[in-house]
C-alpha cells in the first residue's frame, strides 16, 4: 500500500505553504514494505520510516482541515491515496494537464526546500517539487 512519507502544499494564488514529514510505525511493515522503505531511505529521500514530526494517523485530519475546493497532485497513485481521505474535494492529476516529468521541471536552483533536505539532495524534497510544479502551472495555465 502506498503511504505518504512527506507532503507539501502551496496555494497557487497566495504562495501560502505547508510541509509535513510523517513518521510511520515499524509494526505496520511486512517484509516487502520494509525492504522498499529501506531502499527509498538509502536511494531517494533519506528519510527513515520512523523519522518525522507528525504521526501518520494525523494525515486524514490534516487533509480534512485544508479549505481548498480543488487540489492539484502529480501522479495518479497520489490522487487515489488522497481521494480516500478527501472524496469531497476535486483532485486533479496535473499530468492530465500536460505537466512534464519532475526531472524536466525541477531545474531551478533558487526554489526552496525543507531544512532536512538542504543537507542532501533538495530536488528529492516535496517542498522543492511543489514549487517547481507551481511554477510550471502558473506559466502554463
Amino acid at each position: 500500500k502506498y503511504m505518504i512519507k512527506e507532503m507539501s502544499i502551496v496555494d497557487t494564488e497566495t504562495w501560502s505553504t505547508q510541509h509535513w514529514i510523517f513518521k510511520h510505525s515499524k509494526s505496520m511493515e511486512d517484509n516487502k514494505s520494509r525492504k522498499t522503505n529501506k531502499w527509498l531511505e538509502r536511494n531517494y529521500h533519506q528519510l527513515a520510516i520512523e523519522f518525522g514530526d507528525i504521526e501518520y494517523e494525523e494525515l486524514g485530519r490534516i487533509l480534512n482541515s485544508l479549505k481548498f475546493r480543488c487540489i492539484y497532485v502529480k501522479g495518479e497513485q497520489k490522487k487515489q491515496v488522497l481521494m480516500e481521505y478527501i472524496p469531497h474535494v476535486a483532485l486533479i492529476n496535473i499530468e492530465d494537464l500536460g505537466c512534464p516529468r519532475l526531472d524536466q521541471i525541477c531545474d531551478d536552483e533558487t526554489l526552496p526546500c525543507c531544512i532536512f533536505h538542504m543537507e542532501f539532495n533538495p530536488k528529492q524534497c516535496t517542498f522543492y517539487k511543489v514549487f517547481a510544479i507551481r511554477k510550471w502551472f502558473v506559466n502554463n495555465s
